[in-house]
Formats: structure tokens, C-alpha cells, sequence
């Protein structure tokens, strides 16, 4: 399968913040080729390891979360219609957007939410509409409705990830299965190589809620190293000078700030340089919103760096991206696990 199939496959799937295990399940498929073992946890990570075989070899893991935004049913009118609450969507996105109740006793079914015409619409009513007065349209009568779904049930965007011109790809969930599919890619440039450290590959989940998936790995098995792998804002019509929007099709962002390392980030930052693999640099002087924040400090703490992917339109139904950044994230993430040497770790880390 070509890597753009297998992105695809990933997209295609729902897996929304709290209900992973579908999406859990076909990552895991995609790690049980290239890694020794694959495990899902009891909160529903999953975990591909490589073993190096060399006697007190340090650990690395490389996490990138398999959620995606969504929604989550809270009740169902007199008249039929869905009311929900948000994980992650900016309202804005949501009017007149089709959508994929996720029924847990009837299956995925169709939805539109709710929107009123402009014909009859005041000067008051052309505003963003609060999501807690929005409601979803399955197109069925009430009975019919209360019988299907339930309070609890999850929804999220509807749509197939669908190519645009040269190497784009849009598609609801690149956040952060993009960039999964790169750590997957960087394990088929790894297969059949020779490594001096014990390597996991994760696909967390839970992260849009509290970045919880990440912090149970690290908490289990205890990584000297973990690279939160997420993507990061790109440039869009509308980015102004100083925002932190990077370049479409730039290559891999490299964070340098307190949640990476400065060893870290300055090995990547030289193999990037040395094997020509386009890349950029995010300053993030604080908290940098992924997985790092949590793996960081979990049990004794871990040396982790952020690893960034640019993707335009963030939590909405047409994240945009390159396949070369893809690419180009796993080739340096396979540059940066062949780049320890298992004599010289005591030293390096």
C-alpha cells in the first residue's frame, strides 16, 4: 500500500477524543509489520516496539495522538434533532457542515447541522451561533431518533480525504494521523537497519483533551528519550507577520523551548542541515500544546523535543497538507534514531 493510501486509510476512519478503538485498531495494523510487538493498552494506546538487542540500550519513544476533534451527543429534542456539545471545533465550522453520528447501537448515519436560511434570518441571527443552541439534522422523525441515538453517542465531521493539485491532501483528522503516518514511513526507512536503541512508536490517544495517552506511555515505560510528534500551524491568506505559521511544503518544524531538550533539538537541527532535509525552527518558550507537556514529566521525567508538522486549517473538515512534509518528518526522524551510538549514550543523554 502507498503511503498516500495509508494516510487516507487513517483520515477515513473516526477515532473521536474518548472513543479510539476503531482507529486503534488499524494503527496497530500498520505497526504489527515493522516493529517485533504490538500492544494496546487498557486506555487504549497503541504501542509498536523495536528492540536493539544491545545489552542496557537507552529507550526513545515517538508518540504522535490518533483522536481526532468531534462532538458528543447531549440530548435529543422533542422534534427530533441532536443537541451536542464540542471537543475541540471552533463553533465557526459548524453551520450548515455534514457530520457522522456515531450511534453505538446503530451504526454511523448521516447529519447536517441545523441552519437557518438567510431569507429569514434578522440583523441578530447572522452572527456565529453558539454551539449549545445548535442542533444536528439525521433527517428522521423523533420516534425514530430517541429509538437510534443516544446521550453519549459521538459525532464528528463527515468526508473522505480527497487529493488537490501536485502533493496536497485535505481531510478532516490530520491532527495528528499525518503525522503518525510519518512515524510510519520513518519505520519502513528503518526496516531491516541495525539500531543501537530500543525504539517505541505510539499512536496516543486522548490528546485533545488533555494530551492523557502520552503521559500513560511515558508513565509505563519509562523513555530516556520522547519526541511528542504533532503537527503545527502553516501559513494561510490570512496569517500576519509574527504569527506562528510556517511554510507548506517546508519540511519539519523543530521546536526549541523548554519541552525540548537542547541537545535534543540541536541534533536534529544538524542532521536536518547535514542530510539536506528541508526543515524550520518554532521558538516555544513554554508550553507547546502537545503530548511533551505531559511525557515530560511523567515518573522520574524524560528528555523530550517537539517535532512539527505544517498543516493549514487546524481542527476543521479541510485540513490541508504536503505529502513532502511527510516525508521529509520521517526521514529526519529516521536520521535521528540510527544517530545514537550505544557505546557513547551514557555521554549523549
Amino acid at each position: 500500500m502507498e503511503l498516500k493510501d495509508k494516510l487516507k486509510m487513517l483520515l477515513d476512519a473516526y477515532g473521536v477524543s474518548g472513543d479510539e478503538t476503531g482507529i486503534g485498531r488499524i494503527a496497530a495494523g500498520m505497526l504489527e509489520e515493522l516493529t517485533d510487538r504490538v500492544e494496546i493498552d487498557r486506555f487504549g494506546n497503541v504501542a509498536g516496539y523495536r528492540e536493539s538487542g544491545v545489552p542496557g540500550a537507552k529507550k526513545l519513544l515517538l508518540d504522535a495522538h490518533l483522536d481526532q476533534v468531534g462532538f458528543l451527543i447531549t440530548g435529543v429534542t422533542d422534534e427530533g434533532f441532536l443537541r451536542f456539545t464540542s471537543i475541540g471545533v471552533d463553533p465557526r465550522m459548524l453551520v450548515g457542515s455534514r457530520l457522522t453520528v456515531l450511534s453505538r447501537s446503530h451504526g454511523p448515519m448521516p447529519g447536517v447541522v441545523a441552519s437557518m436560511p438567510p431569507h429569514i434570518q434578522t440583523g441578530e441571527q447572522t452572527g456565529a451561533t453558539p454551539v449549545s443552541e445548535m442542533a444536528i439534522d439525521v433527517g428522521m422523525c423523533a420516534e425514530e431518533v430517541k429509538e437510534r441515538v443516544q446521550v453519549g453517542d459521538y459525532a464528528a465531521f463527515a468526508g473522505d480525504a480527497f487529493d488537490m493539485q501536485g502533493d496536497t491532501v485535505c481531510g478532516k483528522s490530520m491532527d495528528d494521523r499525518a503525522c503518525f503516518i510519518a512515524l510510519i514511513y520513518a519505520l519502513e526507512l528503518l526496516k531491516d537497519k541495525p539500531l543501537k536503541i530500543d525504539l517505541e512508536v505510539v499512536g496516543s490517544v486522548q490528546e485533545e483533551v488533555g494530551c492523557r495517552g502520552g503521559l500513560i506511555r511515558a508513565y509505563a515505560d519509562r523513555p530516556d528519550i520522547a519526541v511528542a510528534v504533532d503537527v503545527t500551524h502553516a501559513k494561510t491568506p490570512d496569517s500576519k507577520p509574527g504569527d506562528r505559521a510556517f511554510l507548506l511544503g517546508g519540511g519539519p518544524v523543530i521546536g526549541i523551548g523548554a519541552q525540548s531538550n537542547p541537545k535534543l533539538a540541536r541534533r536534529l537541527l544538524e542532521l536536518a542541515r547535514a542530510k539536506k532535509i528541508p526543515h524550520q525552527i518554532d521558538a516555544v518558550p513554554m508550553g507547546s500544546g502537545t503530548n511533551a507537556q505531559t511525557m515530560q514529566t511523567a515518573a522520574e521525567g524524560a528528555r523530550t523535543v517537539v517535532l512539527s508538522m505544517p498543516l493549514r486549517y487546524m481542527h476543521t473538515p479541510v485540513e490541508t497538507l504536503r505529502m513532502c512534509d511527510i516525508k521529509n518528518l520521517g526521514a529526519l526522524v529516521k536520521e535521528f534514531v540510527l544517530s545514537f551510538d550505544s557505546e557513547r549514550q551514557g555521554d549523549e543523554l
